[in-house]
């Protein structure tokens, strides 16, 4: 990933370096937070399956799939004209959920899954300063995800311990419109809603399954990760001021 991140910030310092100061070309920063759903269709309908299962078995269970992503971003880069920017960026964001059903003598279900994904990319957005600072933008991301998950199931005589670990990275896309505003001294705020096409698919996994005495390892391919959904975020930064 370090080459990637090269790839994409490299020619930005090199501009930057390489502009004269008068020549009207000027770097910004940003700093976001904020979150969105992602689809997980696939897990979501495991989840449900296993709800059906216990229940069907007499047992009370209320699952909830995936919930939304929430995390930290970055961008920067340059004003290459007043209405417009090209930056490089950066993005994080977590999932986690545990559904859990406890009949002591009956049955222990736990499963615990947590996703993260981190990006890696650029920008470029048009701004229209005199409609309130109206943006208008697009990025495109390496990005890799990584899925961890602790499944247990423990019944009378029956004991099943799983704990396994998937990664995968693929090239995915984003649209956003929103509002970025600079105050005098260079201050920006900004608040923005977009929609993220990250589709990892399946991707390997390796790991142990354990029956409470013996650990084997055991590998695979997750069932699809859809990263991709609408998202909102806010954030403050900070454009040089000729």
């Amino acid at each position: 990933m370090a080459g990637r991140r090269s790839t994409f910030a490299m020619p930005l310092l090199v501009l930057m370096l390489a502009t004269p100061a008068g020549a009207g070309i000027r770097p910004y920063v940003r700093l976001d937070y904020g979150g969105g759903r992602f689809k997980m269709s696939e897990i979501d309908a495991n989840i449900a399956r296993d709800q059906k299962t216990i229940t069907d078995g007499g047992l009370s269970a209320s699952f909830r799939g995936i919930g939304a992503g929430v995390g930290s971003g970055a961008s920067a880069g340059l004003w290459l004209f007043p209405a417009f920017r090209l930056g490089a960026t950066y993005g994080y964001s977590k999932s986690y959920r545990e559904n859990r059903v406890h009949e002591p003598g009956v049955l222990f279900y736990d499963d615990q899954i947590q996703f993260q994904l981190a990006e890696f990319g650029a920008e470029a957005a048009v701004r229209i300063e005199r409609l309130a600072g109206f943006t208008l933008g697009g990025s495109v991301a390496r990005s890799r995800a990584q899925l961890t998950e602790g499944f247990t199931v423990q019944q009378p005589g029956s004991d099943s311990f799983t704990d396994i670990t998937g990664e995968g990275t693929k090239t995915t896309y984003g649209a956003f419109v929103g509002f970025d505003q600079t105050n005098s001294a260079g201050v920006a705020g900004y608040v923005r809603l977009g929609y993220a096409f990250r589709d990892l698919g399946s991707t390997p996994f390796s790991g142990t399954w354990s029956d409470g005495i013996d650990t084997y390892p055991v590998s695979g391919t997750t069932a699809r990760q859809d990263f991709s959904g609408l998202y909102l975020r806010a954030g403050i930064g900070f454009d040089l001021v000729r």
